[in-house]
Protein backbone atom coordinates (compact mmCIF):
# COMPACT_ATOMS: atom_id res chain seq x y z
CA UNK A 1 0.00 0.00 0.00
CA UNK A 2 1.29 3.25 -1.03
CA UNK A 3 1.17 6.23 1.25
CA UNK A 4 -1.85 7.95 -1.21
CA UNK A 5 -4.06 4.51 -0.91
CA UNK A 6 -3.20 4.68 3.16
CA UNK A 7 -4.74 8.52 3.10
CA UNK A 8 -7.92 7.17 1.56
CA UNK A 9 -8.41 4.62 3.76
CA UNK A 10 -7.97 6.72 6.78
CA UNK A 11 -9.78 9.55 5.24
CA UNK A 12 -12.69 7.08 4.54
CA UNK A 13 -12.98 5.70 8.08
CA UNK A 14 -15.35 7.49 9.14
CA UNK A 15 -17.71 6.91 12.56
CA UNK A 16 -21.16 6.10 11.07
CA UNK A 17 -24.65 6.26 13.44
CA UNK A 18 -27.15 5.51 10.49
CA UNK A 19 -25.97 1.83 9.03
CA UNK A 20 -28.03 -0.09 6.09
CA UNK A 21 -30.36 -2.82 7.25
CA UNK A 22 -30.31 -6.42 6.19
CA UNK A 23 -26.32 -6.74 6.44
CA UNK A 24 -25.31 -10.05 8.27
CA UNK A 25 -21.19 -9.57 9.15
CA UNK A 26 -20.35 -13.04 9.71
CA UNK A 27 -18.82 -13.92 13.13
CA UNK A 28 -15.43 -14.98 11.27
CA UNK A 29 -15.14 -11.39 9.92
CA UNK A 30 -15.46 -9.61 13.15
CA UNK A 31 -12.83 -12.19 14.62
CA UNK A 32 -10.45 -11.34 11.70
CA UNK A 33 -10.73 -7.59 12.89
CA UNK A 34 -10.05 -8.63 16.51
CA UNK A 35 -7.28 -11.34 15.56
CA UNK A 36 -5.66 -8.28 13.69
CA UNK A 37 -6.21 -6.01 16.54
CA UNK A 38 -4.43 -8.49 18.85
CA UNK A 39 -1.14 -7.92 17.45
CA UNK A 40 -0.79 -3.98 17.29
CA UNK A 41 1.24 -2.08 20.18
CA UNK A 42 0.09 -2.36 23.49
CA UNK A 43 1.48 -0.55 26.41
CA UNK A 44 4.12 -2.23 28.13
CA UNK A 45 2.99 -4.71 25.48
CA UNK A 46 0.86 -6.38 28.80
CA UNK A 47 -1.94 -6.58 26.11
CA UNK A 48 -5.01 -6.09 29.14
CA UNK A 49 -8.18 -5.94 26.61
CA UNK A 50 -10.83 -8.40 25.67
CA UNK A 51 -13.22 -8.41 23.20
CA UNK A 52 -16.72 -9.93 23.19
CA UNK A 53 -18.12 -10.07 19.41
CA UNK A 54 -22.15 -9.76 19.36
CA UNK A 55 -24.02 -10.95 16.05
CA UNK A 56 -27.39 -12.90 17.27
CA UNK A 57 -30.23 -10.33 17.55
CA UNK A 58 -31.24 -11.01 20.97
CA UNK A 59 -27.88 -9.85 22.34
CA UNK A 60 -27.92 -7.00 19.91
CA UNK A 61 -31.58 -5.64 21.18
CA UNK A 62 -30.17 -5.78 24.85
CA UNK A 63 -26.88 -4.42 23.95
CA UNK A 64 -28.66 -1.74 21.99
CA UNK A 65 -31.00 -0.40 25.30
CA UNK A 66 -28.91 1.58 27.42
CA UNK A 67 -26.35 2.92 24.19
CA UNK A 68 -26.54 6.87 23.49
CA UNK A 69 -26.02 7.94 20.01
CA UNK A 70 -24.58 11.26 18.84
CA UNK A 71 -25.06 13.69 21.54
CA UNK A 72 -23.94 16.85 19.22
CA UNK A 73 -27.36 15.95 16.67
CA UNK A 74 -30.35 17.13 19.40
CA UNK A 75 -32.99 16.52 16.80
CA UNK A 76 -31.86 13.15 15.91
CA UNK A 77 -32.20 9.58 17.67
CA UNK A 78 -31.48 6.39 15.70
CA UNK A 79 -34.35 4.58 14.19
CA UNK A 80 -35.08 0.72 13.97
CA UNK A 81 -33.94 0.80 10.28
CA UNK A 82 -30.61 2.46 11.33
CA UNK A 83 -29.11 0.43 13.41
CA UNK A 84 -26.00 -1.57 13.61
CA UNK A 85 -25.22 -5.23 12.12
CA UNK A 86 -23.06 -6.55 14.83
CA UNK A 87 -21.41 -5.19 17.68
CA UNK A 88 -17.80 -5.46 19.64
CA UNK A 89 -17.79 -4.68 23.55
CA UNK A 90 -13.92 -4.03 24.67
CA UNK A 91 -13.39 -4.89 27.87
CA UNK A 92 -10.27 -4.19 30.37
CA UNK A 93 -8.80 -6.99 32.15
CA UNK A 94 -8.21 -5.05 35.50
CA UNK A 95 -5.88 -8.36 36.65
CA UNK A 96 -3.19 -7.57 33.92
CA UNK A 97 -0.82 -4.23 34.53
CA UNK A 98 -0.83 -1.98 31.77
CA UNK A 99 -2.63 1.37 30.28
CA UNK A 100 -5.62 0.19 28.97
CA UNK A 101 -6.80 3.64 27.74
CA UNK A 102 -3.78 3.74 25.29
CA UNK A 103 -4.08 0.55 24.02
CA UNK A 104 -7.99 1.16 24.02
CA UNK A 105 -7.27 3.98 21.25
CA UNK A 106 -5.19 1.84 19.46
CA UNK A 107 -7.47 -0.98 19.19
CA UNK A 108 -10.46 1.30 18.08
CA UNK A 109 -8.60 2.83 15.12
CA UNK A 110 -7.34 -0.47 14.09
CA UNK A 111 -10.99 -2.52 13.81
CA UNK A 112 -12.20 0.97 12.12
CA UNK A 113 -9.34 1.27 9.51
CA UNK A 114 -9.62 -2.77 9.06
CA UNK A 115 -14.05 -2.72 9.01
CA UNK A 116 -13.57 0.03 5.88
CA UNK A 117 -11.22 -1.87 4.28
CA UNK A 118 -13.87 -4.98 4.20
CA UNK A 119 -16.52 -2.47 3.27
CA UNK A 120 -18.00 -1.59 6.51
CA UNK A 121 -18.28 1.48 9.10
CA UNK A 122 -18.13 1.93 12.61
CA UNK A 123 -18.80 4.05 15.60
CA UNK A 124 -16.92 3.53 18.58
CA UNK A 125 -19.76 4.43 21.54
CA UNK A 126 -18.32 5.68 25.38
CA UNK A 127 -21.74 6.19 26.37
CA UNK A 128 -22.40 2.38 27.51
CA UNK A 129 -24.17 0.95 30.56
CA UNK A 130 -21.14 -0.88 31.82
CA UNK A 131 -22.85 -2.26 35.13
CA UNK A 132 -25.75 -3.58 32.99
CA UNK A 133 -23.38 -5.14 30.23
CA UNK A 134 -21.44 -6.69 32.80
CA UNK A 135 -24.42 -8.31 33.95
CA UNK A 136 -25.33 -9.16 30.66
CA UNK A 137 -22.16 -11.07 29.77
CA UNK A 138 -22.23 -12.52 33.36
CA UNK A 139 -18.03 -11.08 33.13
CA UNK A 140 -15.82 -11.79 35.85
CA UNK A 141 -15.41 -9.06 38.39
CA UNK A 142 -11.82 -8.22 36.85
CA UNK A 143 -13.26 -7.67 33.43
CA UNK A 144 -14.25 -4.14 33.04
CA UNK A 145 -16.57 -3.30 29.68
CA UNK A 146 -15.23 -0.01 28.45
CA UNK A 147 -16.88 0.97 25.02
CA UNK A 148 -18.79 -0.48 22.64
CA UNK A 149 -17.96 -0.49 18.78
CA UNK A 150 -20.86 -0.70 16.64
CA UNK A 151 -20.51 -2.16 12.79
CA UNK A 152 -22.67 -2.22 10.03
CA UNK A 153 -22.84 -0.82 6.49
CA UNK A 154 -23.12 3.12 6.23
CA UNK A 155 -26.20 4.46 5.21
CA UNK A 156 -25.27 8.72 5.52
CA UNK A 157 -23.23 11.06 3.27
CA UNK A 158 -20.38 11.98 6.12
CA UNK A 159 -18.11 15.02 5.03
CA UNK A 160 -15.37 16.60 6.42
CA UNK A 161 -15.39 20.63 6.94
CA UNK A 162 -13.00 22.70 8.39
CA UNK A 163 -13.61 24.11 12.01
CA UNK A 164 -15.38 27.60 11.62
CA UNK A 165 -15.50 29.76 14.75
CA UNK A 166 -14.22 27.56 16.93
CA UNK A 167 -17.34 25.16 17.04
CA UNK A 168 -16.19 21.09 16.91
CA UNK A 169 -19.52 19.89 16.84
CA UNK A 170 -20.68 17.58 14.07
CA UNK A 171 -24.13 18.64 12.47
CA UNK A 172 -26.60 17.81 10.10
CA UNK A 173 -27.80 20.14 7.13
CA UNK A 174 -31.62 19.75 5.90
CA UNK A 175 -30.92 17.04 3.67
CA UNK A 176 -28.95 14.48 6.37
CA UNK A 177 -25.81 15.35 5.21
CA UNK A 178 -23.58 14.96 8.08
CA UNK A 179 -20.68 16.92 8.56
CA UNK A 180 -17.43 16.77 10.90
CA UNK A 181 -15.40 19.91 11.74
CA UNK A 182 -11.79 19.33 11.75
CA UNK A 183 -9.19 21.86 12.71
CA UNK A 184 -6.50 22.65 9.97
CA UNK A 185 -3.12 21.26 9.52
CA UNK A 186 -2.34 25.44 10.24
CA UNK A 187 -4.25 25.19 13.33
CA UNK A 188 -2.54 21.99 14.60
CA UNK A 189 1.25 21.99 13.73
CA UNK A 190 2.68 24.41 16.29
CA UNK A 191 5.80 25.73 14.15
CA UNK A 192 8.88 26.09 16.38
Amino acid sequence: MNFEDFKTLVKNTRTTRRFKQNITISKDEIVELIDLTRTVSSSKNMQPLKYIIITDEQTKQEIYKPLKWAAHLKEWDQSEDEKPSAYILICDDKSIDGFSMIDLGIAIQTIMLGATSKGYSAAPLASIDKTAYKKLFDLDKHIEPMLIIALGVQDENIQIVDVQNNDTNYYRDKNGNHYVPKRTLKDVLIDV
